[in-house]
């Protein structure tokens, strides 16, 4: 009977613990770009990214993800990655798939990427038309175009 009390109470213990699985944590000024190691002080420029078996990688400039995504051979949708990026607009996490883009060398983000994402296509619409950029709806078309310039 004390033993499965025990378990239970190592059980409950061991679930509160534990971190359900999304976007990581990202503490202003003391999270580090898994790329340049620049810390991480304008949230509304990161990104983040968990390749299956690996833990979480953050980035301050969603360049900075794309460049480590090219070094690493990692493709958008494939081996179980994951991708986040902070809203431009509100700040909070965005799944890959509900990412729109605005791509332009008027927006200034921390490591000069000149990408930032919303959730909103008008939205984003708005700040392409704002900074004579580009709206791009997919992460693959945002590498392709991030590699053209």
């Amino acid at each position: 009977m004390k033993l499965t009390i025990l378990s239970a109470f190592a059980l409950a213990a061991a679930a509160c613990s534990a971190k359900a699985s999304g976007p990581p944590d990202i503490v202003v000024d003391r999270t580090a770009c898994s790329h340049c190691t620049m810390l991480v002080s304008e949230v509304a420029y990161a990104a983040a990214y968990e390749a299956q078996g690996a833990g979480a990688r953050v980035f301050d400039d969603i360049g900075c993800m794309l460049e480590a995504m090219r070094r690493e051979g990692l493709h958008s949708g494939g081996s179980g990655l994951r991708i986040w990026f902070r809203d431009a607009g509100d700040g909070n996490w965005i799944e890959e798939g509900s990412a729109v883009f605005v791509l332009s060398s008027e927006i200034r983000t921390p490591m000069g990427g000149g990408i930032v994402a919303y959730r909103d296509g008008a939205r984003a619409g708005q700040v392409a038309a704002k900074h004579q950029g580009r709206v791009i709806r997919t992460v693959p078309d945002l590498m392709t175009m991030k590699g053209e310039q």
